[in-house]
């Protein structure tokens, strides 16, 4: 078996003529001969047992009602702006329960903006769930590269003016994952019909979201 050596800032190259090199940007396999001297990258070590990238869910399911208050808060929100909207997903550390954050956000159309601030201690982000409005339920390109930064679970509700969508994610160190949605609520199937009414966010809509303005129309 060969060395194998970290590349700290210590690091001093030793006089083997064949070890690994784990670095910043990876894997590498430095060789030395009387003619030259190499580091070539390696996608591993051969002698080591392999490991494909994997998430284990660790943590209580969520419970459905926190799902179904955030679709009551969407409606709400679609109704009155036809747009998307967006919910934090928290974790209470003393009660070991998880709740529901809703930031100010401004809306309009496929956009959704929202001020990111601190939790107060003892309340944990968890991730976002966010609506796609009429559109199906999924992860665009701009979701992605929003919550790349961001461990956690990410999950979109799409089609909440009618046969609902959900998608499930989770990301760690800027790798997503999808999750079976059974896997990560209880109880499954989901009540959809449980909702409450959107009636009840009313003030919640009035407080915490802003409409973008509407684009200028000339020559009209």
């Amino acid at each position: 078996m060969l060395p194998i050596y970290l590349k700290d800032q210590d690091f001093t190259p030793p006089d083997d003529p064949l070890y690994y090199l784990l670095t910043r940007d990876g894997l590498f396999l430095v060789k030395s001969t009387p003619f030259f001297a190499a580091a070539v990258p390696v996608q591993g070590i051969p002698w080591l047992e392999a490991q494909e990238p994997e998430v284990r869910l660790t943590a209580p399911p969520l419970p459905v009602s926190l799902l179904l208050q955030a679709l009551a808060f969407f409606r709400a929100v679609y109704s009155r702006y036809k747009s998307e909207a967006v919910a934090l997903l928290a974790w209470r550390e003393t009660d070991r329960t998880y709740e529901l954050v809703i930031p100010h956000q401004t809306v309009g159309g496929g956009h959704c903006d929202y001020e990111i601030k601190d939790f107060p201690p003892g309340l944990r982000r968890l991730g976002t769930i966010h609506s796609h409005a009429a559109a199906a339920a999924f992860h665009s390109e701009r979701d992605e590269n929003d919550e790349r930064h961001e461990d956690g679970f990410h999950l979109t509700l799409g089609n909440i003016d009618g046969d609902l969508t959900l998608s499930c994610s989770v990301v760690v160190q800027g790798l997503r994952g999808q999750i079976p949605t059974e896997r990560l609520f209880t109880p499954y199937p989901i009540p959809w019909d449980q909702a409450p009414p959107e009636t009840d966010w009313a003030a919640e809509v009035e407080s915490k979201v802003t409409p973008l303005p509407r684009p200028i129309e000339f020559g009209t």
